[in-house]
């Protein structure tokens, strides 16, 4: 085999290779009716309730080390760190949560169930927590406060959607 063919060969190849992995974004972006019994839409809304426990956990667990830091000094590392984190799993929900909306379009049960202000208060509550961990000296208080509201609200945000994962289960046929 000539230069030129191998050349040729290798092109063709990755041209395929190309196309069918374009294939498979394309399809991606369409579901069809069958995606939610073969469990496409069941990753998305488990993600969402995923994301909405590990930000509720990092701010457990960053009260706790408030509560226990020494003469209430707070660490601005772990402070960032921590609303980071939060701010991170918050975001993933919402995401989460905007593709179970476009999914369910058509579906009233479940759209109205997909009520986001429980957790538009709790990426209030982080905003106002990742300016206060920011500062150079950290209001450990007011960050404590802050993560008290965005518990309490991924609290109920988490209610709400494991009431939805037990609706969209009972719609799901069973599968062998």
């Amino acid at each position: 085999m000539n230069c030129f063919t191998m050349k040729k060969l290798v092109t063709t190849a990755i041209f395929a290779a190309t196309a069918v992995a374009w294939a498979g974004v394309a399809q991606a972006q369409f579901r069809d009716a069958g995606s939610k019994a073969r469990g496409e839409y069941s990753f998305y809304t488990k993600s969402a309730g995923r994301s909405m426990r590990n930000a509720r956990e990092y701010s457990q667990t960053y009260r706790e080390y408030v509560r226990t830091a020494p003469a209430q000094k707070v660490n601005p590392e772990v402070a960032k760190e921590t609303a980071d984190s939060i701010g991170q799993y918050i975001a993933k929900a919402q995401k989460h949560m905007s593709w179970m909306r476009k999914q369910a379009v058509g579906d009233k049960v479940t759209l109205a169930s997909l009520i986001d202000k429980n957790l538009a208060d709790a990426a209030k509550s982080h905003a106002e927590m990742h300016e206060t961990c920011l500062k150079d000296n950290i209001d450990a208080a007011a960050s404590m406060d802050c993560c008290k509201v965005i518990d309490d609200s991924l609290a109920k945000a988490i209610a709400e959607h494991d009431k939805l994962m037990k609706t969209l289960a009972a719609k799901t046929p069973a599968t062998k």
